[in-house]
């Protein structure tokens, strides 16, 4: 993977789109989550928080970035229907267990630099005022190589 912002994105997007439990991808920030719009969405789906970026500088040869960030697995539930809130809080959080389980196979892979399970923690979402959704969110790191070259032509 490209440490770019669009190739971030990507990874995630074709996570989302390779398992076959999750239905749809969604990019935004934390409060569309609270807020948002849910007209044409499927369910269960991947959200992931809009990133942020930490510049590291090992040796001042191959500067890196680490991309700070969190993913949503987030289902629809019954409001009425406990049953099926708690069949969801489990498929849910087994969705969440297994995109983890492939980031660290892709970490193995090296498909990125950096990528640590120690510290993840999954936390209970639950926004039953919008669409009956519960899942799990959890916060991540994943760090690579940053194109972080100085070109000339794009100076006076």
């Amino acid at each position: 993977m490209q440490n770019t912002l669009p190739d971030f994105i990507a990874y995630f997007r074709t996570l989302a789109t390779e398992h076959v439990g999750l239905k749809d991808f969604v990019l935004g920030p934390t409060q569309r989550i609270i807020a948002g719009s849910r007209d044409g969405l499927k369910y269960p789906l991947l959200w992931l928080e809009l990133p942020s970026l930490a510049l590291l500088d090992k040796d001042s040869t191959s500067p890196q970035g680490k991309r700070h960030a969190a993913l949503v697995v987030l289902d629809s539930a019954s409001l009425k229907d406990y049953a099926d809130q708690d069949a969801k809080w489990a498929s849910t959080e087994a969705l969440a267990l297994d995109v983890l389980s492939r980031m660290r196979r892709d970490y193995k892979l090296r498909e990125f630099l950096g990528f640590e399970l120690d510290g993840i923690l999954l936390e209970a979402v639950a926004t039953l005022t919008q669409a009956g959704e519960i899942g799990w969110r959890f916060e991540f790191s994943l760090t690579d190589f940053v194109p972080l070259k100085y070109d000339a032509a794009r100076w006076q």
